[in-house]
């Protein structure tokens, strides 16, 4: 399984909404399997939040459209230090090389609380 990963540290005065979003697809001649896991972390890195929806499966021979996932965070525990953000996939063949799904606009929005 290749895997992105990332971590950001946010200033202590920031607490609103953290929106992640992130696009994938499949090559249209090999299926994949994506997967995405954020979490939102205390200083001491322990999970105050997490958003990890079930793997993505694309068949062979798909459209190969790109689709979006995103998820906004909000009335989550004050002590958020940090954002960690980890996705990746497998192509369904397991061909040497890679072949699994592409991945492109990867962001997370802070912004403040909605009323």
């Amino acid at each position: 399984m290749e895997a992105m990963s990332g971590r950001w540290r946010i200033s202590r005065k920031t607490r609103g909404r953290n929106s992640p979003m992130t696009r994938f697809a499949a090559r249209p001649d090999c299926g994949s399997k994506y997967q995405l896991c954020v979490q939102l972390l205390s200083s001491a890195h322990a999970p105050l939040g997490t958003f990890q929806p079930d793997p993505a499966t694309i068949q062979q021979k798909s459209d190969a459209k790109w689709r979006e996932v995103s998820h906004t965070f909000s009335n989550y525990p004050p002590g958020v230090r940090y954002i960690w953000f980890q996705h990746g996939g497998v192509d369904t063949h397991y061909w040497a090389g890679w072949y699994g799904p592409r991945v492109t606009n990867s962001s997370i929005t802070i912004g403040p609380s909605l009323p």
